[in-house]
């Protein structure tokens, strides 16, 4: 009777566990899929514009809607002139918390975040074939629309404005750390000569000028406030429209960012922070902007074989489910770097599989296909007549394609 009812016992809680886990992976894919990273609760102070205008910058978002983005060029200059201007540790202040842990710290950068990715957005709006811009682009009105300049449209501008945003937020948040590092040091190191000496000022009798709490159940590392996935996602998805020799390295290092964030507040196994968990189109951005990179020396075609497949298997490393998108761009990259020779036609067909296994397979990974140069394979040329020449999606096996749709960043939207 004892061992039943621990078998029994045991199961119920094992299924319970279960049932947890795949609430809380349910929660951060719904969170994650979203273009914005956080939902402020009190109402955000509005920026003086000038000529008695105010701009409210948005905290709360709409589900269902798409997030704000500054459309105005005038007001893109002027915000932006305004965050990168501001001292140093004022955008994200430390704030002692009794907390003091990286919920609180996300709390106290949100009003700096939400405005930031408001500029962010609108950067990226102004660049043609990006998301934000298919978003948006019903979005402006006649006097936005007039009010751009060249400037405001080039894309490596755009691209080099969001960088400096995005660097200005990874120095707070460091200086943010740093300052709370400096403090829960200085607490502990006078909690221990208080022990030291026996004094009975302990506890309750404390002074209470001081409210961080140094108790070493809080995590004493996580990932910076300030940066967000979603503001990787939009210069990543950015960056295809204006490459260069450096994109296939400039990616490589975002990525590396990236997944160093989503280890440092808990890897795959305690990581429920929306803002550092990537998603398809951190990744699949990524590959295209590589994919878009001209072939123009030997050092930019090394870059990009190297980090388009270290991106590759940094998918499986995040728990990201590889799609369609993916195995198009990695073909497109194989296409392009690649010699045409039967190496490239081997290591598609290998691409092929992979895609074929993981069920994935639609229209654009069969284009791909047909574009790699195999050098007059006769093997590879056979495989394309058997299988994808003159073919469309519907005229393969439904088992190849079954998540061809579901696995997409936004369903209706194959490029991510």
């Amino acid at each position: 009777i004892n061992i039943s009812i621990n078998i029994s016992i045991n199961i119920s809680i094992n299924i319970k566990m279960s049932m947890a886990t795949n609430c809380v992976l349910t929660r951060i894919t719904r969170i994650s899929r979203r273009s914005f990273a956080s939902v402020a609760v009190e109402a955000a102070s509005s920026l003086s514009m000038g000529n008695n205008s105010n701009v409210s910058i948005p905290t709360r978002h709409s589900r269902h809607d798409p997030p704000p983005a500054c459309l105005s060029s005038a007001q893109l200059k002027e915000v932006t002139e305004e965050i990168m201007g501001s001292k140093p540790g004022t955008l994200i202040p430390y704030e002692p918390s009794r907390r003091d842990d990286s919920l609180h710290a996300w709390e106290v950068a949100d009003e700096s975040i939400q405005k930031v990715e408001w500029l962010i957005r609108g950067y990226s709006a102004q660049v043609n074939d990006t998301k934000m811009q298919m978003i948006y682009s019903n979005f402006k009105s006649d006097e936005q629309q007039s009010d751009q300049n060249t400037e405001d449209t080039d894309p490596a501008h755009c691209v080099k404005s969001i960088q400096d945003l995005m660097t200005r937020m990874e120095t707070e948040g460091n200086m943010y750390m740093d300052l709370r590092h400096q403090m829960r040091s200085q607490l502990a190191l006078e909690d221990q000569q208080e022990s030291e000496r026996g004094d009975s000022f302990i506890g309750d009798q404390r002074s209470t000028d001081i409210t961080v709490n140094t108790n070493t159940s809080t995590p004493l590392v996580f990932a910076p406030p300030g940066q967000t996935i979603g503001m990787f996602d939009t210069l990543l998805d950015t960056m295809p429209m204006a490459t260069n020799i450096e994109t296939p390295k400039t990616v490589g290092d975002l990525l590396r960012t990236v997944n160093q964030r989503f280890d440092q507040d808990g890897g795959l196994q305690y990581n429920v922070n929306p803002n550092t968990v990537p998603t398809q189109m951190t990744f699949n951005a990524g590959l295209r902007a590589i994919a878009n990179t001209q072939n123009m020396s030997e050092s930019t075609r090394d870059d990009a074989i190297m980090y388009a497949f270290a991106t590759f298997e940094g998918l499986r490393d995040s728990n990201v489910k590889r799609n369609a998108a993916t195995y198009a761009y990695m073909l497109q990259i194989v296409s392009t770097f690649f010699p045409p020779s039967e190496m490239a036609g081997n290591i598609s067909h290998a691409l092929w599989l992979m895609a074929q296994e993981d069920q994935v397979i639609d229209t654009k990974v069969m284009r791909a296909m047909e574009v790699v140069q195999c050098g007059n394979s006769d093997n590879y040329q056979s495989f394309l007549k058997e299988t994808i020449l003159d073919k469309t999606v519907d005229d393969i096996p439904q088992r190849w394609k079954k998540f061809g749709r579901s696995l997409r960043f936004a369903y209706d939207d194959d490029t991510y």
